[in-house]
């Protein structure tokens, strides 16, 4: 009964992770982005003694933001469903990621600064996915450590 509570728990912290970096508005989420941009550039001219054009990182990073929060997602959902003992637990993380991800993109409409943008689906479906996929492989490399 412990791995249930501790399942709900990690949907609802992912949800709640997901809607608090949406429901910022379009300048802080701008800001966050360009201050991990910033850490990178400094440590790179450090090392390398070079200056660069970091927009095409900073665009990387906005993206690649969508696939870190819902990788945590995908590992999330799919530990929820596979203790919950549901058929076919993977593929109802992934339908609950794709509803999660267009209601996200869909809730932006709202917040100042920011807009339903296409090109971040697959940001999101790449980082659900790995995280999905991870739960996988980790619960069939588990289940073969318990039968040794």
């Amino acid at each position: 009964m412990f791995k249930k509570y501790i399942s709900i728990l990690l949907v609802i912290l992912s949800i709640l992770l997901i809607i608090a970096f949406t429901l910022q508005p379009g300048s802080a989420s701008a800001a966050l982005a360009m201050h991990f941009v910033n850490v990178i550039a400094k440590v790179n001219n450090k090392l390398n003694h070079t200056t660069a054009d970091w927009y095409s990182f900073y665009i990387l990073v906005r993206k690649f933001a969508h696939s870190v929060e819902y990788l945590v997602m995908g590992v999330a959902s799919s530990f929820f469903f596979l203790v919950w003992g549901k058929k076919h637990p993977y593929l109802l993380a992934v339908v609950f990621c794709a509803v999660v991800s267009i209601c996200d993109q869909l809730s932006k409409i709202v917040v100042p600064g920011r807009e339903f943008d296409i090109t971040d689906i697959p940001f999101d479906v790449m980082g659900y996915l790995i995280g999905i996929l991870f739960v996988y492989v980790a619960s069939h490399e588990w289940h073969k450590f318990k039968q040794r």
